[in-house]
């Protein structure tokens, strides 16, 4: 009997540009998926690789491979590639509440391009998270945010006169200060709690238990969630294999290989009397997860180069377009658009948080001027 559904999520968490510059990390990108693509092509046990909730990786891949975007909609109309729904994960605190939206809408109208987006709000690394996030989230359609920065783990030991400490469990409903709410999935055990099971009989058993009974701390349901990847690392090739090893050996729960829409339904199914965190996800009380408060000031000329450039485009060049074509004039929605596409390109959470290497923060000048 199964008392336990362990979800296997492969995925990358893709930083397009941090301790090597855009074009370098790109290089590694192809490699990425042009052996993601040949492995989804020979394995069929191979079920989905989740794309880290934006598009952009798509989006630079393309750009060199072109000729590979019918294997991207193929992979994506068969439920095995994830698209979007954001077009970068952004620093939600260091752009504008418009920049935050724009990003959104971006990143779905790019994602549709090449199949039906996921309707996941993916923050998996953001340094903190806005009170007013679930609320955006909302608008589009989405019930949910998956986060794993902004709060501390459930702690049986605390302090009684700061009930904060306490911390959370995995699933929480996340309440924006005008009422909407998302069912919150706090990653306890961050994204790369299941980077690579071992396919060794030997092993894995004890590895697939180890990583289980750090989930079930925190986990409210029967639904565990072992993410299976880390920052720029390429899909296990060989998970398949070791999830059908685990699944010999595992006595009351079964493994499977998972996607976030499955999972987080699944999870709906059980969850009741959540705990509920409002306004923001940035507490001091975060158990070695911080949420890095230090880049708020990191280069704080790219801060206010940002600033003055979003500005522009939300005081400036949209409402006199407006104004202009309410004259007769043309609303260039294209060139706006592209304007807007640039802007965000700087707004990944290690490009504007300023704690990448120079190279990175010289090519963000050139984007900012143009």
């Amino acid at each position: 009997m199964s008392n336990y559904t362990i979800h296997v999520i492969s995925h990358t968490h893709w930083d397009r540009e941090w301790y090597m510059p855009f074009e370098k990390h790109r290089r590694r990108l192809v490699m990425l998926m042009d052996a993601l693509l040949d492995l989804l092509d020979k394995d069929p046990d191979f079920k989905h690789f989740h794309t880290d909730g934006q598009i952009i990786p798509i989006e630079d891949y393309l750009e060199i491979r072109p000729h590979q975007r019918e294997r991207i909609e193929k992979a994506a109309a068969d439920g095995r590639l994830s698209l979007g729904p954001w077009y970068v994960l952004q620093d939600e605190f260091l752009t504008s509440g418009e920049a935050n939206i724009r990003n959104m809408m971006f990143g779905l109208k790019t994602a549709s391009k090449y199949g039906n987006p996921i309707k996941i709000g993916y923050l998996p690394d953001s340094f903190g998270n806005i009170s007013q996030m679930p609320q955006i989230l909302r608008g589009f359609g989405i019930d949910n945010a998956v986060f794993g920065r902004g709060i501390n783990r459930w702690q049986d030991q605390y302090d009684e006169d700061e009930p904060e400490s306490r911390g959370y469990k995995s699933e929480l409903i996340w309440r924006s200060p005008d009422g909407s709410e998302v069912l919150g999935i706090f990653m306890a055990n961050w994204y790369s709690n299941a980077m690579t099971i071992p396919t060794d009989p030997d092993k894995v058993l004890e590895y697939v238990n180890n990583v289980r009974q750090a989930c079930m701390r925190y986990a409210t349901t029967t639904h565990l969630l072992f993410m299976n990847g880390c920052d720029h690392t390429p899909s296990q090739p060989d998970v398949s294999t070791a999830i059908k090893l685990a699944n010999e050996k595992l006595q009351d729960a079964v493994m499977i290989h998972s996607n976030f829409t499955d999972y987080i339904s699944k999870v709906k199914e059980e969850v009741h009397n959540l705990q509920i965190k409002e306004g923001e996800l940035r507490s001091e009380y975060t158990d070695g997860w911080g949420t890095l408060t230090n880049v708020l000031s990191s280069r704080i000329y790219q801060k206010q180069a940002n600033w003055r450039c979003q500005s522009l485009l939300e005081k400036l060049v949209e409402p006199f377009s407006a104004f202009a074509f309410m004259l007769g004039e043309k609303y260039d929605s294209d060139l706006i658009w592209y304007a807007w596409k640039t802007l965000m390109q700087n707004h990944p959470h290690d490009s504007i948080c300023g704690c990448s290497c120079d190279e990175v923060h010289r090519e963000m000048d050139t984007r900012f001027e143009k």
